[in-house]
């Protein structure tokens, strides 16, 4: 196995324009990490330093359970690494375009879950600048982690800019994030507002063709409703949402803590009502006859019956809301039927029409300029994808030296 530093490589986790994720072990103390190292063909790039110095001191300065913990950072062989918690489970990004089956009063929870990490980031002085499904990771016990950040910006100290471009995923940006404005924790709360309305709906509230619509939109176009897309969401759901996406911040709520006090409420009033209402009702949980529900899950779960161990859970956290061990035997249950699915192969068209046709312009013959301009965006809106790191490799690469011209023998060339 390849070592790099005090770390042993495992296997490769994935790539990025940025650099590679590796699973590795810390061969001091034995732990096996997630250790992300910059891309050695950007060592040179002065702004991703100071990025990926940055998201190391902002994660290093939070310790929460909803926030991704990072042990450690450095430099070895000419890159830089950083050292992370591995996780085990899905991101957003792959449960929305999975289609992935998950109760409502699983996705309210999630959402608390959200609120709760990046409250307590904005506690601290931390705003994430790019809240995107990409960057929530739900683990395989359920238990939300926020990721990646790279364009946090700590409010005691300047932000990260760089000419010519926009920092963070417009998809999800703020209106005032979009036009280069100022910004506090409310950016962070619209780009959640917008997170939810995707998560809870299938369908990003800004479906712009290109970089510009979306941005157009963003600014000056309020989405489609919530309802009219999912019209069996509670409605007061709904609304937090869209007031999360108001255009004016000072009409969004001021904290992260205020929407997850709106959401828990109804989060309780959903398990209740067996998903079937979000309007808060009178009543006492019932902890003996939920314990028993939560058995009879458990048996079934063990058994392989994941739907008789879905509807038994429904029912002990509609006795008992703030069990968190039937909340996590739930999720197992939600992943066990979904992994009986077949994958859906459903994404965003118009998305995915935007990344072929960068990638298509930043091909062989294209001005250096253009190119450039190119893979920034492309590092914007498809940081993951396999041909944005293949396009940076692509560029970066030194040419080939000619061989040599051959002689022939016992004789001049």
């Amino acid at each position: 196995m390849t070592s790099f530093g005090r770390y042993e490589i495992l296997d490769k986790l994935g790539e990025g324009a940025m650099g590679v994720v590796h699973r590795a072990r810390d061969k001091s103390l034995g732990r096996v990490v997630a250790l992300k190292m910059l891309s050695a063909e950007l060592a040179d790039e002065d702004e991703l330093h100071k990025r990926f110095q940055r998201e190391a001191e902002a994660v290093g300065r939070l310790n929460h359970p909803n926030i991704v913990t990072v042990y450690d950072l450095g430099e070895a062989n000419g890159q830089l690494y950083m050292a992370m918690e591995l996780l085990e489970g899905d991101d957003l990004r792959d449960l929305i375009d999975r289609e992935t089956p998950i109760p409502l009063a699983e996705r309210s929870r999630i959402l608390i879950e959200i609120c709760k990490g990046l409250g307590y980031a904005h506690s601290k002085g931390v705003i994430h600048r790019d809240i995107k499904p990409a960057n929530i990771h739900v683990t395989s016990a359920g238990r939300v982690k926020l990721l990646d950040f790279g364009l946090a910006r700590l409010t005691t100290r300047s932000g990260i800019t760089r000419r010519g471009m926009i920092l963070g995923t417009p998809d999800y940006m703020s209106p005032e994030q979009a036009m280069g404005k100022d910004l506090d924790q409310r950016t962070d709360i619209f780009s959640a507002g917008a997170v939810f309305y995707e998560f809870l709906t299938g369908q990003k509230p800004f479906k712009g063709k290109t970089l510009h619509s979306v941005l157009y939109q963003i600014i000056s176009e309020d989405p489609e409703p919530v309802l009219t897309l999912n019209p069996e969401l509670p409605t007061r759901l709904a609304l937090v949402v869209h007031r999360m996406l108001h255009k004016d911040p000072q009409k969004r709520y001021g904290a992260m803590s205020e929407v997850e006090a709106e959401l828990r409420p109804i989060h309780t009033s959903i398990l209740r009502s067996r998903a079937r209402s979000g309007t808060p009702r009178a009543g006492a949980p019932g902890s003996g006859q939920a314990r028993d529900y939560l058995d009879r899950a458990r048996t079934n779960y063990d058994s392989g019956q994941f739907a008789k161990a879905q509807a038994e859970l429904h029912e002990a956290l509609a006795l008992d809301p703030e069990s968190s061990e039937a909340a996590a035997l739930l999720w197992r249950a939600t992943k066990g039927l979904a992994s009986a699915r077949p994958p859906s192969l459903a994404k965003d068209p118009a998305n995915a029409s935007r990344i072929g046709a960068l990638i298509e312009r930043a091909g062989q013959g294209r001005p250096d300029a253009e190119v450039r301009q190119v893979l920034a965006e492309l590092a914007l809106i498809a940081p993951d994808d396999p041909r944005v790191a293949e396009l940076v490799r692509e560029r970066t690469r030194p040419p080939a030296s000619k061989p040599p011209p051959l002689t022939p023998r016992g004789g001049r060339a």
